[in-house]
């Protein structure tokens, strides 16, 4: 019985430790300039820290903050249109490289609404809702490879196994699934929301989280929180983002939920991000039946 009951606690333990795998607890999340911590179970979120500067100026207005080469977080410095690395535990920006794109935007801000994820072919995606452009960037150097015209305004990019996704705005807000060799953005469906920028990402097992950002043009400056639906697009609003006061006065345009595990792709070729063998909870009943089952006859033999 004892080599039962060690079993029965051995499997225990593993189901709780890939459900807290798929729970995806926290994300990481940026307003402005500065990296927050936030539980995706109750909205809040904590201040991690701030970006600091580069050559004496701000890396200010990120976005498209996502996980990248060894587990780092990454985002898109949009005044300067440039690479950025972040420090996960004090926020901290270092430069990367410039994207080369300065000049190429709209209004007194050079404005091109940049938004960014990582692949596991090694690259980054960048993509602008303004020039409706797609490109793959060197993650090393920054350096841009233009793909081709989304003919979207698409504000928000996340990939999973291969397959890139993106979020737009304006006139052509929903969920869209793009084509890495040509950029064009097929729809999935509408977002049903009234939230300007969208900024997904996937969780380890397959949901898709994302941040609301309303200013402008509601002047509302806090965040909320969605999930959508990856099958038909639609977006459930979750409720507001809280936490320190200071984040009611920044937007959070980026999020990064969990971080790319890469796997050989069928036959060969580029990698894709591999999900989690089990994600469902009778897959989890199925593998403590499976112990118990091994326990029984091990009890039998003994006896």
């Amino acid at each position: 019985m004892r080599t039962l009951a060690c079993l029965i606690v051995a499997a225990v333990f593993a189901v709780a430790s890939i459900s807290g795998a798929r729970a995806a607890p926290f994300a990481y999340g940026l307003a402005y300039d500065e990296l927050y911590r936030v539980d995706l179970g109750t909205r809040d979120a904590t201040y991690v820290g701030a970006a600091g500067l580069y050559a004496g100026r701000a890396l200010a207005a990120f976005s498209g903050l996502t996980y990248g080469p060894n587990g780092d977080l990454y985002a898109v410095a949009g005044t300067h249109k440039a690479l950025v690395r972040i420090n996960s535990t004090t926020g901290l920006g270092s430069f990367v490289g410039a994207f080369g794109l300065a000049g190429q935007g709209s209004g007194q801000f050079d404005a091109l609404d940049l938004s960014m994820t990582y692949g596991c072919d090694g690259n980054f995606w960048l993509t602008s809702a303004i020039k409706r452009d797609l490109w793959k960037v060197d993650a090393s150097s920054a350096v841009i490879t233009l793909v081709g015209s989304t003919g979207k305004q698409i504000s928000g990019l996340t990939m999973r196994n291969g397959r890139l996704y993106g979020t737009g705005i304006g006139a052509d807000q929903g969920l869209y699934v793009i084509d890495t060799l040509t950029a064009a953005a097929t729809r999935v469906g509408a977002l049903g929301l009234s939230a300007p920028w969208v900024e997904p990402d996937f969780g380890a097992e397959g949901t898709l989280w994302a941040t609301l950002s309303y200013n402008p043009p509601e002047n509302r400056e806090w965040s909320d929180l969605a999930r959508i639906d990856v099958a038909t697009g639609v977006a459930t609003n979750l409720g507001p983002i809280t936490g320190p006061e200071r984040l009611r006065y920044f937007s959070m345009k980026g999020l990064a939920v969990a971080t790319p595990t890469c796997q050989p792709a069928p036959g060969g070729g580029t990698p894709t991000v591999a999900s989690l063998p089990l994600q469902a909870p009778w897959a989890l009943l199925l593998l403590l039946l499976g112990v118990l089952a091994i326990g029984s006859r091990h009890l039998r033999r003994t006896h």
